[in-house]
C-alpha cells in the first residue's frame, strides 16, 4: 500500500477475524482517555439528523496525536431493521493520517462500535467497579450483552448473570450462550430482578418510539456500578440523587446531548471518563458506593480502537486494498 495512493478496505469478518483481545481494546481506550485529559486529542460533540421517530443518522469525528490518526464515523440506526432481517445500527468508519490528512482505511463500523462501547465501560468499571465484582445483571440482551459480557469477563471474575429483556425469547438466546460459557444464569421476568443485589448492572436497550423508563436506581444495591450505555432512556433519572459517583465517557457530548433532550440525566457529573483515567476525580472511594457510567458517545473512542485495528490487520495481511 502506498499513502495517497491505496487504501484498505475491512469488512466486518475481517475486523472480527483480527483478533484483537478485549484487554488491548480496553487499554487503547484509557490510552486515549489520558491523551484526551492531556490535551493531546480533539473531538467535537456528534452531529444528529433524525428524520423520523426510531430512525436517526450520526457523524461522529476526532483526531489523536498519539497514535497518530483521525477518524469519522458514520452511522445509521433504524429500530425496526429486525423485520426486515438487517442490523439496527449500519455504522462505516474512515480512518485518515493525521500528518497528511490522506485516508488510509476505510472500516465497516459495526464490530468496532459494538466493542469500543464494551472497552468504555470496562474502562468505567476500572475506576468506579468494586475490584471483586462477580455478578452481573443485563437490561436487555442483545449485541451489547454480548461483548460487554466477553468484556467484563476478560477483566472481572464474574461468576453469575440474571439476565432480562421486553422479549422472553431474546433472554433466553442469551442465556444459553452464557450458560455455555460455564456462568450461573438466570432469565427473569421482573427488570428489578436483574438490578437488585448484583455488582454489576448493564442497560443497552434500544431506541423505539414511544418507550418509557421502567428502572428505578433506587433498586441499585450499595456497592452496585451501572453502565448505562443506552443513554439512560430505561431508568427513570430524576432530579433525587440516588448514585454517589455519576460518571459520562464526555462532558461536551453529554451536555448537548441534554440540551437537546436526547440524555435526561441534568444533573451535574461529578467526572468523565477522562478526569478518572488522569486522577482528576478519584472515582469509588469506598464499598458501598453506587456509582454509574452513563455513555452518550465518544468519537476519540471509534479513532482509539479503529487505529490498533488498522495497525494489526495491515500487519497480518487482513483486509482488500482500494486504489484511491
Amino acid at each position: 500500500m502506498a499513502l495517497g495512493h491505496d487504501m484498505l478496505f475491512l469488512s466486518d469478518a475481517d475486523i472480527a477475524g483480527v483478533g484483537v483481545a478485549p484487554q488491548v481494546l480496553a487499554q487503547s481506550i484509557d490510552d486515549m482517555l489520558r491523551a484526551k485529559a492531556a490535551g493531546a486529542a480533539v473531538t467535537k460533540p456528534k452531529l444528529g439528523i433524525y428524520p423520523k421517530p426510531g430512525t436517526f443518522f450520526q457523524a461522529m469525528a476526532g483526531a489523536l496525536a498519539d497514535p497518530p490518526y483521525a477518524a469519522v464515523k458514520w452511522t445509521g440506526v433504524v429500530h425496526d431493521n429486525d423485520r426486515r432481517g438487517l442490523p439496527h445500527v449500519s455504522p462505516l468508519i474512515l480512518l485518515n493520517d493525521r500528518a497528511t490528512g490522506l485516508p488510509l482505511a476505510l472500516l465497516d463500523g459495526k464490530w468496532i462500535t459494538t466493542h469500543r462501547t464494551a472497552a468504555l465501560t470496562v474502562v468505567g468499571a476500572k475506576y468506579l467497579a468494586r475490584k471483586d465484582s462477580a455478578s452481573m445483571g443485563f437490561i436487555a440482551c442483545g449485541v451489547q450483552a454480548r461483548s460487554h459480557l466477553h468484556a467484563f469477563r476478560a477483566q472481572f471474575s464474574i461468576k453469575r448473570v440474571v439476565a432480562y429483556s421486553r422479549r422472553r425469547a431474546t433472554a433466553d438466546a442469551f442465556a444459553a450462550e452464557v450458560r455455555a460459557q460455564g456462568l450461573d444464569v438466570e432469565v427473569v421476568e421482573d427488570p428489578r430482578r436483574a438490578v437488585e443485589g448484583l455488582d454489576i448492572v448493564i442497560s443497552s436497550v434500544p431506541e423505539s418510539p414511544g418507550l418509557k423508563p421502567y428502572l428505578d436506581p433506587a433498586w441499585l444495591s450499595p456497592g452496585t456500578y451501572a453502565g448505562i450505555i443506552d443513554v439512560g432512556r430505561c431508568w427513570s433519572l430524576g432530579d433525587q440523587p440516588v448514585f454517589d459517583v455519576v460518571a459520562t465517557d464526555d462532558h461536551e457530548q453529554s451536555a448537548t446531548m441534554v440540551k437537546s433532550g436526547r440524555l435526561k440525566y441534568t444533573r451535574p457529573f461529578e467526572a468523565d471518563l477522562a478526569d478518572l483515567a488522569a486522577k482528576k476525580h478519584p472515582g469509588r472511594t469506598t464499598a458501598r458506593e453506587r456509582t454509574a457510567l452513563i455513555f452518550s458517545g465518544l468519537a476519540l473512542s471509534d479513532v482509539a480502537v479503529a487505529g490498533a485495528i488498522y495497525d494489526t490487520a495491515k500487519t497480518r495481511g487482513i483486509g482488500t486494498v482500494l486504489p484511491l
